[in-house]
């Protein structure tokens, strides 16, 4: 929804094969519960991903496959890259490494999820929770800051009641499970990443309000694979793949840290 495509486009365009996929449960895969984000099992999915990409006859084998991710995918890119030695690199836009929430509203929502877990053994349907109400505000208390405003242009983008809504996203809805958060609460993606051995590029948003700079740098500065990092002058979270003003660059950057990779030219940490 975020630049995925353009970004494959640029990458197919300098002559590296792409692959955009959706994890189980959302968009238009397969699988069930519906929105149910679990991190640990889309770990799994980049890894059968992988395995899909290296058998197709486009793909040098002598060259590899390497792992992107944006956000929360970048997160799940770092965790797979950990545990999948197969991967040649790993590419993390805006890494989701740490999630804040208010204890009050995460304990209620955490509250559903239990009585969710009750409620299914008897055969019912999932509870659901927006991921953002109309208002922009988040179940657990998540603030986006100032990149608000083009967050609730996306959700609006993709309004599940409107027939018309893009096709880029068919399956996006404006909730997800009440068992996501029980998921995200025991993610720790800065656990795996200490376990990374391959080349790491940290593409950051120099306004990043959704996890800011300073916090995904923490990350950055501990991990201990040959890295390399680039902050996007004026980017923000929501735009640094897709706007007019950093799209170019951007792009420049993963590029050249792709070529970079494959021929073991990123320096060590």
């Amino acid at each position: 929804m975020i630049g995925l495509p353009s970004t494959a486009f640029a990458l197919q365009a300098a002559g590296i094969t792409s692959l955009l996929y959706d994890p189980r449960g959302v968009g238009t895969s397969d699988g069930t519960p519906r929105n149910n984000i679990n991190p640990f099992q889309q770990v799994d999915d980049m890894s059968d991903a992988l395995t899909f990409l290296s058998s197709r006859p486009s793909v040098d084998p002598r060259q590899g496959v390497g792992l992107w991710g944006f956000s929360l995918g970048a997160a799940v890119a770092m965790a797979t890259g950990a545990v999948d030695p197969r991967a040649k690199f790993v590419v993390a836009v805006c890494p989701g490494t740490e999630t804040s929430y208010d204890l009050g509203k995460l304990r209620n929502v955490l509250m559903k999820a239990a009585k969710d877990r009750e409620s299914r053994i008897k055969g019912n349907e999932p509870f659901y929770v927006p991921m953002l109400t109309k208002k922009g505000e988040s179940p657990v208390g998540w603030d986006p800051g100032f990149e608000h405003d083009a967050i609730m242009r996306l959700l609006g983008q993709y309004d599940e009641t409107d027939p018309l809504r893009a096709e880029l996203a068919p399956g996006h809805v404006n909730k997800t499970t009440a068992e996501t958060y029980r998921h995200m609460l025991l993610w720790d993606v800065g656990q795996a990443s200490k376990y990374i051995t391959q080349p790491v590029l940290f593409l950051l948003a120099e306004f990043d309000q959704v996890i800011p700079v300073e916090r995904q740098m923490v990350h950055y500065e501990a991990l201990k694979a040959p890295k390399r990092l680039h902050v996007e002058s004026g980017a923000k979270h929501m735009d640094i793949l897709d706007s007019p003003k950093t799209s170019e660059s951007v792009n420049r950057v993963q590029v050249e840290f792709v070529r970079d990779a494959v021929t073991g030219k990123v320096e060590a940490a």
